[in-house]
């Protein structure tokens, strides 16, 4: 798997579209920056670190895109089925495993560049920090923001070698990282359990708490609500995240490897 990681990494690396990325990330949290460093604001200052630094809601969608572009490379797709067909049951399952790892290693890199470019688009603002957390609460934080990641990362690879399309991928990519498959889930279910004589939103208010996006939701909002047992369910979104997204992380990464790596790659 190391040398497949290896030639996932120079792919990447030699492409146009990570560096663009990478320019348009640093463009979007640098530009507020320097407008509050050249305009006549008054004083302000924000409340700590990771609420400040880094914008969660956009970051889980541009990491599963990524991941898309990665598993979907025009490039690569003729590679990769000349390879697979020629391979036995058991390296097709490192294969698929391995487009998952790097996806995920790619999304941890995402989240420590936004992190670090926001840090400094904060010290170009000039705009003091008034309670910055400890080290300790910021790597905590660092590491749930990547697992709240996960699930959509993983879910997006499995749908690339799964329909194969670019387009389709791209397009669950968005809509799932976005939220927008799990609202429209839970609304529709809202939606039948009130025709069968419920109370609308009752699904949704018990079920919410636990889906994927309403935890990175919580976790978007800083270190302290990350900690927090004050909210619907008295329990920590970096717990809830450890019981939803990492099991399901696991177990799409498994489905990867297992089931996927089964099917004809004509």
């Amino acid at each position: 798997m190391i040398a497949l990681l290896r030639s996932d990494a120079y792919r990447v690396l030699h492409s146009r579209w990570i560096w663009g990325v990478a320019v348009i990330v640093a463009f979007l949290l640098l530009a507020p920056g320097l407008m509050m460093r050249w305009t006549s604001m008054g004083p302000v200052c924000y409340d700590d670190l990771t609420s400040s630094a880094l914008t969660m809601a956009g970051v889980q969608m541009l990491a599963a895109t990524m991941a898309s572009i990665v598993c979907c490379d025009r490039t690569d797709i003729g590679f990769a089925r000349s390879i697979l067909s020629s391979l036995g049951e058991r390296a097709r399952m490192v294969w698929f495993a391995e487009k998952c790892v790097f996806s995920l290693a790619l999304a941890a890199v995402l989240i420590m560049f936004a992190f670090v470019v926001g840090l400094l688009g904060l010290f170009v603002s000039g705009v003091p920090v008034m309670t910055p957390e400890p080290a300790w609460q910021v790597a905590a934080w660092l590491g749930c923001t990547w697992l709240c990641a996960a699930p959509y990362v993983v879910l997006t690879v499995l749908v690339a070698h799964l329909t194969r399309s670019e387009g389709v991928t791209i397009g669950f990519a968005v809509l799932s990282a976005g939220g927008l498959l799990e609202g429209g889930l839970l609304i529709g279910i809202d939606f039948l359990y009130a025709l069968l004589g419920g109370e609308f939103l009752t699904v949704t208010a018990a079920v919410g708490p636990w889906m994927p996006a309403e935890i990175a939701s919580a976790v978007g909002a800083g270190a302290q609500t990350m900690l927090s047992a004050d909210n619907a369910v008295h329990l920590e979104p970096a717990v809830r995240a450890l019981l939803v997204c990492l099991p399901l992380t696991v177990a799409t990464v498994a489905a990867d490897a297992l089931l996927v790596s089964r099917r004809d790659v004509a």
